[in-house]
């Protein structure tokens, strides 16, 4: 394979669907994920910019108008968490939905948009936002959402290539699953600091781990080379590399280092010919927006001067995985 660099985006988007046990409709809905389809169209604008593909990982429900369409086609299998309020078929909780507050939850034809857009791939992010390491859910339950999911998205001219495991939470046996489901790849967890946490003090220390990364280099570059993907996995692991944060005024003063963490990262992976993956949630940059997208400008641009330089290129996950596999 000639050895140049490649530039993967891949996005969790996921409305509020993502937020279910940690946000309020009134609270973070309204700051963050109410900007989401304005995210949306100025990413959009900025990734033809600069010659960037992208996967859009999205949550199956989002596909759908209203609550109405949504409950009368709910799986009879769902997740059994033990931590109910990770489920959105719980407390209500779908059939609460105002119509004041639809748009939170469902966008359909922004979804289309995206998908008619060059260089955009929809991938899924699950049905219903499913949490595989969750306790008291079963692989059999996650087989009934990633089925439901891939019929939802087929029904709107999609085929589903590659998958994000909501809040990382992979596993060997879900992986079968949905290879049975005809995905071809799904992002793995970057290799520092996102191991599946031991016990509540062991995740504090992975998080403090992964948030001083952020600024300072204590677990290295994270793009890898070609050689490091096993190309006989099925699906293909496109791994993740790095998270970007979104802008946080009280750490605003650590904005430049964290700038140059991700531009020392993409610069490193095109000169030494290496994969660099990154990823971020649509609704993260719904506050702040002009102070995240000044960011995600200095990325992008970033990754147009490697490409003018070094060759470096962008794919989105179902495309890196066609070229990986032809090679």
């Amino acid at each position: 394979m000639k050895k140049n660099g490649s530039f993967i985006v891949s996005l969790d988007f996921e409305m509020m669907w993502g937020m279910v046990d940690c946000e309020t409709k009134d609270g973070y809905g309204q700051t963050n994920v109410k900007q989401v389809p304005q995210v949306v169209d100025r990413m959009l604008e900025m990734f033809d910019q600069y010659g960037v593909h992208a996967t859009f990982g999205t949550v199956g429900m989002m596909m759908y108008n209203n609550p109405e369409e949504l409950l009368n086609e709910l799986p009879d299998v769902k997740p059994t968490y033990k931590q109910k309020e990770l489920s959105p078929y719980e407390n209500n909780y779908i059939r609460e939905i105002k119509v004041s507050e639809q748009d939170l939850f469902f966008c359909p034809n922004l979804i289309e948009r995206i998908n008619k857009h060059k260089g955009m791939e929809i991938g899924s992010h699950t049905y219903c936002h499913y949490y595989c390491w969750a306790a008291g859910q079963t692989v059999e339950q996650f087989d009934v959402d990633v089925a439901k999911a891939v019929e939802v998205a087929s029904r709107n001219g999609i085929a589903l290539k590659s998958i994000i495991f909501p809040r990382n939470n992979v596993s060997e046996e879900h992986l079968k699953v949905v290879a049975k489901h005809g995905i071809e790849c799904y992002r793995g967890n970057a290799l520092k600091f996102f191991q599946e946490p031991k016990n509540k003090f062991h995740e504090m220390i992975i998080r403090a781990c992964r948030l001083l990364d952020t600024y300072i280099n204590i677990g290295g570059n994270t793009s890898y080379p070609y050689e490091d993907i096993d190309f006989s996995e099925s699906p293909l692991n496109v791994r993740a590399s790095r998270m970007l944060r979104p802008y946080y005024k009280k750490l605003a003063w650590l904005e430049p280092f964290h700038m140059r963490r991700i531009k020392g990262e993409i610069i490193h992976a095109a000169k030494h010919g290496e994969v660099y993956h990154l990823w971020w949630h649509p609704h993260n940059l719904g506050a702040d927006m002009e102070k995240n997208f000044e960011m995600l400008d200095t990325i992008l641009r970033t990754y147009a001067e490697c490409h003018e330089k070094y060759g470096m290129n962008s794919y989105n996950m179902a495309e890196m995985t066609e070229l990986l596999r032809n090679k």
